[in-house]
């Protein structure tokens, strides 16, 4: 028997997750996540919204405990996986593969032709881990305006573009 269990979020849910995201930021060099961001956590709101819209799955141990979770959004018409974050201590169990598949499986339930993502390009658990997946990179020409935006967003807050990359998983 599978001790995680991949299933849309739930109210209970929703308190476990900036622990969640917390935890994965350690994974991360200062160079790639600036102490001044490395704190900051997905809103409330922002995660309720996901909530109420089904946007949002969580991974959780048998013993209940949530140990994962992926959020998504539509930008510039086609789903988007906003954030994927995974303990550390359950981390390269297939966990993170597991809700990648899900929120791909729900943007082709709501007939989008492919999932976007931006992500580190130098971190293997990052834009190599997405490829493996059939994720590819994409020119900067293809990138919509609001993808744009989630970029110079990143930017702003000093996050080094020069390592940032969007990829793209057609469904």
């Amino acid at each position: 028997m599978d001790p995680i269990a991949i299933e849309l979020a739930r109210e209970e849910h929703l308190a476990d997750i900036p622990g969640i995201e917390l935890a994965g930021a350690t994974l991360f060099a200062e160079a790639d996540l600036p102490q001044e961001i490395r704190h900051r956590v997905t809103a409330a709101t922002d995660l309720r919204d996901a909530l109420n819209a089904s946007r949002i799955w969580v991974a959780v141990h048998q013993s209940r405990q949530t140990v994962g979770f992926a959020m998504a959004e539509v930008v510039d018409r086609q789903a988007y996986l906003t954030e994927l974050d995974v303990l550390p201590e359950f981390g390269r169990q297939g966990i993170g593969s597991r809700l990648v598949r899900a929120v791909a499986e729900w943007a082709k339930t709501c007939d989008f032709d492919s999932l976007s993502l931006i992500t580190f390009r130098h971190l293997p658990w990052n834009a190599p881990f997405y490829e493996k997946l059939g994720f590819f990179i994409i020119d900067s020409a293809e990138h919509g305006p609001e993808l744009v935006g989630l970029m110079e967003e990143e930017r702003q807050v000093g996050i080094n573009m020069n390592n940032r990359v969007a990829m793209k998983l057609k469904i």
